[in-house]
């Protein structure tokens, strides 16, 4: 839920939807992390760099969770509150801080890997 209002003229029942935000809108960010992280480490960094970004509102509260566990990583789901105007600088300025934060605690952030196993046939 994004607190967002969706207004539907009468006249245009069939038509355009007119999609107001309202004040405030909530990211959904992502990010992978290695199976071998520790998590509660990774949560306190998520949650310092959301401390620290002036464009996170404190009320509501950010949500950070695992939202899956995928074959390469942990996806990590980042759901901050920010107001209409900040919200692509706010989405910027958040992924730039995460990399920044997970490089400098050794956080691996993994691509996708494939095992390839190789059978000799015989003949």
């Amino acid at each position: 839920m994004d607190n967002s209002r969706v207004f539907v003229p009468n006249r245009k029942i069939v038509g355009e939807i007119l999609h107001n935000y309202g004040k405030i809108r909530q990211l959904n960010l992502s990010v992978g992390i290695a199976y071998g992280t520790d998590l509660i480490l990774a949560h306190t960094l998520v949650g310092n760099v959301l401390q620290q970004n002036p464009h996170v509102l404190k009320d509501p509260a950010p949500v950070i969770g695992i939202a899956s566990l995928g074959d390469s990583f942990i996806t990590l789901s980042i759901k901050p509150w920010v107001s209409v105007d900040d919200f692509a600088a706010a989405q910027a300025e958040i992924y730039q801080s995460l990399l920044k934060s997970f490089q400098d605690n050794k956080i691996e952030i993994p691509g996708p890997r494939q095992a390839v196993l190789l059978l000799k046939q015989s003949s």
